[in-house]
Parts: C-alpha cells; structure tokens; sequence
C-alpha cells in the first residue's frame, strides 16, 4: 500500500462503520472547518482525531487483536505514505471533492508535521518530480497502487494538501487563502452539516453521490442529502445517519431496501457485519428523512469495524 491514497465519498448504511479506518490518534483538538472547503464541493469527510484518541473504540481498535489487525495495516499505510506516526503526529484529516464518482479529490492533513521529513518519504516515489506554483512547492509522483500521479503541497509548516490531480491542489490552496468561495461563506453552497455533538469525531456529508454499486447508487441518487455523524461518551458510541430523500414516495421506498437488506442478513448470515449492525440500529422514517441510528458500547462498535475491514 505504499504511496497509495484513495477517495471515496460513498455514505451508504454498509460502508458508514468502515470510515473509521482512516481514523487516526493525535493530540490536539481539530472540529471540522468549513471555511477551508470549496464552495462546491459534493462530499466531505472529517476526523478529529482528538475526540476519537480518548475513545475506549480507538484504544481497543489500536490494540490490533482479532479483526482490528487490519486497521493497524491502515495506520502503517499512513506511516510509510508520510513518514510520520499518525498515532501522534496527525490532528486531524479532512476529505472533499467536487465530483460524484470516481477518485479525485483533496485530502487536508494538519498536525505536527515535519515538512523535510515527509518531502524525503515523497521524493522516493516513482518519477518524483517538483514545480513552483505562486509561494508553493508542488511535488508529484506516480502512485505505485494505481499507475496515476499524485500531487502534494505543504501549505503551512502543520498542514499538507495531498490531492489527486494538480487543479485540485492549486484550488485548495486558493480556498484556503481566501481568494475562492468556500462552504461556510457562499450563498451558493448547498452541502447541508449537521450541528456537532458532543463527543463528535467522524463526520461525513454528501450531495448526489452515485456510487458502483446498483443498490448503492440508487438509495443516494434519490437522496437531497445524506450525512453520518459518529460520537462517543462515556464508552457509548452513538451514531446517526440521515438520508434526505427526493420525495415521501422515494423515502418510504428507501425504507423498505434498507429493512429488507437487514433482515435478509439476519436470516441468510447472522454473523455478517450487516446482521451486526441491523442488531444494533434502529431504523425509521419522518417525511422524506430516513433515520439510522445506533446506540451501543465501544466494544461491540470496534467489533463491528473490525468485522468491515475485513470485508
């Protein structure tokens, strides 16, 4: 996995627990800014690290026994990609992009990051190369896992833009400078944010997302909008999904996948990730809104991740 960075945007009620495996430890809180993504981005994906670093799920997902071993493999991903410790160099890590399939997109990571560091982990990739842009140094490689380039800047001495193509990584920057529109100052911004609980520290957000999957696809092609937010307090992880659907009719039409998904698992594989989060949801609908919502203690939710992993 050396060198590889993916985006993926896709919300949907089998994929949400899976999130957290890019859900690194740090030691500084960082919440979610909107003021640092573009105005017409599709889909955002925040980790605080901070709240999720006092979290009974992260101590035992760290632990790296049973099905967790493969989110240290992740946390090794992040490792060999920059050089760094993510458990206690990465505040936090932020995802959007404007499309609403494929893989492009911007990744911001902040924390304590030692530029020269990383910018020697980088210069060992496949046919490295740099390039000035205005104040910044860009850098690319071709990623090893995909055959395509990968582009990098560090933006301040604690926060490297990482994107999938130079336009992206430029646009970035130019948000972050101001000189763009971003989410939390245009008029024309449409992607909706749930207010932040407490104990928050994965949100995700997306708008038109059409995803591979046909039964995928269809739920989130028919949605306005759907978000996830995961929390934990006192060693209870709550989560709460809401699905935004297009109409009364498509909403109740969502209802009876998603019901019919769950209890299909329950009968056929009671031991599959999606019969384990059936077991813990509890799944209803007001208007066009769907609601998933699971209430249930750290341990089984770092069992259900661990379960998604490995899938």
């Amino acid at each position: 996995m050396r060198g590889t960075m993916k985006f993926n945007p896709v919300l949907f009620l089998l994929a949400m627990a899976a999130a957290l495996i890019s859900g690194a430890c740090a030691v500084t809180a960082a919440p979610l800014s909107r003021s640092q993504i573009p105005a017409d981005s599709k889909w955002v994906m925040h980790l605080d690290m901070n709240q999720f670093a006092s979290s009974q799920t992260c101590r035992l997902l760290s632990s790296g026994q049973g099905d967790a071993k493969r989110f240290q493999n992740m946390l090794n991903h992040y490792r060999n990609l920059l050089g760094v410790d993510p458990l206690k160099d990465i505040a936090s890590l932020t995802l959007f992009g404007n499309e609403v399939s494929g893989n492009r997109g911007v990744a911001l990571i902040s924390g304590s990051l030692n530029s020269k560091q990383i910018t020697s982990q980088f210069s060992t990739y496949s046919q490295y190369t740099t390039k000035k842009n205005g104040r910044l140094t860009l850098q690319t490689w071709v990623d090893k896992g995909s055959g395509k380039p990968l582009w990098a800047s560090f933006y301040s001495s604690r926060q490297l833009i990482l994107a999938s193509d130079e336009f992206s990584l430029v646009n970035a920057a130019w948000v972050l400078d101001g000189d763009r529109p971003n989410l939390a100052a245009s008029k024309n911004a449409t992607l909706p944010f749930p207010a932040t609980q407490p104990g928050s520290f994965f949100t995700a957000v997306t708008k038109g997302y059409s995803g591979s999957n046909p039964t995928q696809a269809m739920i989130l092609r028919s949605t306005e909008s759907a978000n996830l937010q995961l929390a934990e307090n006192s060693g209870i992880v709550d989560g709460a999904i809401l699905l935004n659907a297009d109409s009364p009719e498509t909403a109740v039409q969502i209802q009876q996948i998603l019901n019919g998904l769950m209890v299909s698992a329950s009968f056929t594989d009671a031991g599959s990730p999606l019969a384990k989060l059936a077991e813990l949801s509890t799944l209803s609908r007001n208007g066009n809104t769907m609601s998933l919502k699971i209430h249930c203690p750290a341990g089984e939710a770092a069992s259900l991740v661990g379960s998604l992993l490995t899938q």
